[in-house]
Order: structure tokens, then C-alpha cells, then sequence
């Protein structure tokens, strides 16, 4: 009832400053900037438009407001089509002096090729802090996504052989759920960001790294709408340039985030509320039917990482000899077809390395300090989600030596030295 009032009372002041001719463009430092970052320019395009779309049927922030939208967005010019040039652009989304919504292009980038990289991103970025100068900055990222795991990976020969033994081996700790060829019986997913070259089978990926580095200001909040970047890996990467991070740690279906409701809670109140957003997404998941009911949703504070990695790093170190036992108990975060099969539960793992109860209270506390909100879905297509914290961790396999060499570099690992 509280928010339904605050709803009308909006309305009411917006449509008093339309008729009193006060929609005078806002001049100085805004008080608050959502960025919204639409990487299209691959199968997810028609979804992705379809996001901007329900993003303007919330309560939008008129050309006077202290507040802005910005969206860098880059579509395919239609569904299917990865060969004509469709430029990037960057627009306002606001509200007219008619109450109607408006896209206002601010800028299109006519000389740039491909979105999905450092120097594409940092640009526009640059672009919004320069067009939008602020004391608050929050960003909703959308389009693929594989967790941390590099670029090319998948399709290299690590990969490729460790597929093919888990098809014909039981020796495999999780051959069982070894990912199966054919049509894929599931709801379709998002699958960080990726663009499309000519065809879905030549693919841009923007390496976790290079996103980390183009993002020039501080972030209050991160929201990652993309497969698998609920990892503690991911979100340690963004500790220093944001306090909340907002992502899932299985995949995401193709509706994505919820929009409609995305600047009331982003812009609304002194704070963002993410709690809200993140119970909104939940709630929208678990409330489809049959395989469609299928989410996860983290709310994590940054600041309170370090502290995490203190309290599992004190875990591995005791434990250790217990690790690779693990790959075949551990609460998964992948379903029996997934070829993304890296992710486990953090808290699970610790546990089923042995952790003793003072351990696991030592874990608990840091858990509940650094991930305030976290739910899940009964299941994750055919995967039980009985387990959860919240999290993913990587957990390292003696098969992926490549991998496990690349695990080493990642921040995370330098603090809990999971990986020797």
C-alpha cells in the first residue's frame, strides 16, 4: 500500500511540473545515474529490445529530474541478421512533458565495429560520466555470460576431451551428467557479453578482465544480467569499483531481470533498493510453471568479501588433502546438458571438505555478513537446489589443467590459495 501511494504521489508531481513549465533540462551534478549496458549484437537482440521496452513502462525520471537513465545499447538490426552494421548508441530513457516515454539518442557510433570490448565500452562509459556528471553511479549489465572462464575455452581441446570422456566413461566423477547432444529440452538461456561476427558461430567475447577495466567510476551497484556470474571469483574482481553486486549463479532465462520495476527501485529512494529487486526477480521465477520455474538471484556486499576469503581460505588450508573427492557431492549450480559445468556452492563445498563446526560458524558469519539476500528456485531445470548459499566457487579438477593455470591469476585465488 506504502509503494502504491508513493506511486500516485510521483505521478501527481509529475504531471505538476509538466503543466507549471518546469521541465528545464537539469543543469550541474546529478544526484543519481542508472547505466544500462545492452550487449544484443547476437541471438539475445529481440530480448534484450524487449527489456528497454518494459524499462519504459516504469516511472521514468523527466528532463528536469536530478536522476538519468542511460542506456549504451547494441542490437542486431533484426532478429537472425549478424551482418549488417547496426551501430551502437547510447540514449536517455526519460519521460516527455506529455507523460509518454522517450528514447533519446545522444550519441551513435558509427566508427565502432564491435561493442564487446575494453575500448568500446570504456568510451561510452566515458561518454555517460561526461553527458551525466553525478555523486552516484549504478550500472545493469545484460546480454551472455560464462562466469569467469576465458575466452575460447570451451571450444579448445581441454574441453573438448573432458566432454567426450565424461560421455563414455564412468569413471568421470560426474559422467552421469555429462552434457547430451540433440535439441535441448529446456527454456532457452542468456547463456560476459558477446557480439556476433557474420554469424552465431564466430563470437566476440569481452574477457572478464577488460570489463572489470573499462568501467571508469565508482559503482554503487553492479546487476549482471547474464548466465553465471554469481561466482565469488566474478564478484571479487568487482570489489573495488562497487559496493553490491547483483547476479545469479546458474543460468538465466531469456526474460532476464525485471525491468519494469527497475528505476523506481533503482532511483526512488536515498539508497537503491536491491533487496526489493532481487525478491522481485525471485518472485517472478518462482511463480512460472514447469521448467520455466527456474531462478536464482545473490545480493552481494563487496565490502564484506574479504572477510570471506579469510574464513574459507582457514577451511581449505585444513582440509585440503579432501578436495577432489568433492566434484561428484557438491551442490551444483549446472544441469545435467549444461557445457558450463564449473560452478558449485561454496558453502557445500566447504562442508563436504570436512569443515569442522567451528569452521562452518566462522563461514556462516562471513556468508551472512557478505551475501544479505540470496533465494532459489526448488530446481534449475532438472538440477536440485537444495544446498545453496547464495555463491558459486570454482572447484579445481586434476582433468582441467589449463584451466586450474588460469584459476591461479584470478584475485580470489590469491587469497584463499584454493589453487597452489
Amino acid at each position: 500500500m506504502r509503494r502504491i501511494k508513493t506511486y500516485l504521489l510521483l505521478f501527481v508531481a509529475v504531471i505538476l511540473v509538466a503543466c507549471n513549465g518546469f521541465d528545464r533540462p537539469y543543469e550541474g551534478t546529478y544526484e543519481k545515474v542508472l547505466v544500462y549496458v545492452g550487449l544484443g549484437y547476437n541471438n539475445l537482440s529481440g530480448n534484450l529490445l524487449k527489456n528497454l521496452s518494459d524499462m519504459q513502462e516504469g516511472i521514468l525520471p523527466g528532463v528536469a529530474s536530478n536522476c538519468a537513465i542511460v542506456a549504451f545499447c547494441h542490437n542486431t538490426a533484426s532478429n537472425g541478421d549478424y551482418s549488417t552494421v547496426n551501430p551502437p548508441r547510447l540514449v536517455r530513457v526519460l519521460r516527455g512533458s506529455d507523460g509518454k516515454p522517450v528514447l533519446d539518442t545522444l550519441k551513435t557510433y558509427e566508427s565502432m565495429s564491435l561493442s564487446p570490448t575494453k575500448e568500446s565500452l570504456h568510451e561510452a562509459l566515458l561518454d555517460v560520466q561526461k553527458m551525466f556528471p553525478s555523486h552516484s553511479y549504478g550500472m545493469l549489465f545484460s546480454s551472455h555470460g560464462t562466469g569467469w572462464i576465458p575466452a575460447g575455452y570451451q571450444s579448445g581441446n581441454e574441453a573438448s576431451s573432458i566432454r567426450q570422456r565424461a560421455l563414455s566413461s564412468d569413471d568421470y566423477p560426474y559422467s552421469s551428467f555429462a552434457g547430451v547432444s540433440g535439441e535441448s529440452p529446456w527454456p532457452e538461456t542468456k547463456a560476459v557479453g558477446n557480439q556476433y561476427i557474420l554469424s552465431a558461430k564466430n563470437v566476440r567475447w569481452l574477457e572478464l578482465a577488460d570489463f572489470v577495466d573499462a568501467i571508469p567510476m565508482r559503482l554503487d551497484y553492479l546487476i549482471l544480467d547474464a548466465c553465471l556470474m554469481g561466482t565469488v571469483e566474478v564478484a571479487w574482481e568487482f570489489k573495488d569499483i562497487c559496493r553490491y553486486f547483483v547476479a545469479s549463479p546458474t543460468e538465466i532465462l531469456t526474460d532476464g531481470m525485471i525491468y519494469k520495476t527497475l528505476s523506481w527501485d533503482m532511483l526512488s529512494g536515498a539508497q537503491a533498493d536491491l533487496q526489493t529487486y532481487c525478491e522481485e526477480y525471485f518472485d517472478y521465477y518462482n511463480g512460472q510453471s514447469g521448467t520455466r520455474r527456474a531462478g536464482t538471484i545473490a545480493l552481494v556486499d563487496c565490502s564484506q568479501l574479504d572477510a570471506l576469503a579469510t574464513a574459507f581460505r582457514a577451511i581449505v588450508d585444513a582440509h585440503r588433502d579432501n578436495m577432489f573427492d568433492c566434484l561428484a557431492t557438491v551442490q551444483r549450480y549446472f544441469y545435467s546438458s549444461s557445457t558450463y559445468r564449473f560452478y558449485y556452492d561454496l558453502r557445500d563445498f566447504a562442508d563436504q571438505l570436512g569443515a569442522t563446526p567451528g569452521e562452518l560458524a566462522q563461514l556462516d558469519a562471513a556468508l551472512a555478513a557478505a551475501i544479505p539476500y540470496h533465494a532459489e528456485t526448488p530446481a534449475f531445470f532438472d538440477l536440485p537446489l537444495e544446498r545453496c548459499c547464495g555463491i558459486s566457487v570454482y572447484i579445481p579438477d586434476p582433468l582441467r589443467t589449463k584451466l586450474n593455470s588460469f584459476y591461479r591469476t584470478l584475485g580470489w585465488n590469491s587469497a584463499t590459495h584454493l589453487v597452489e
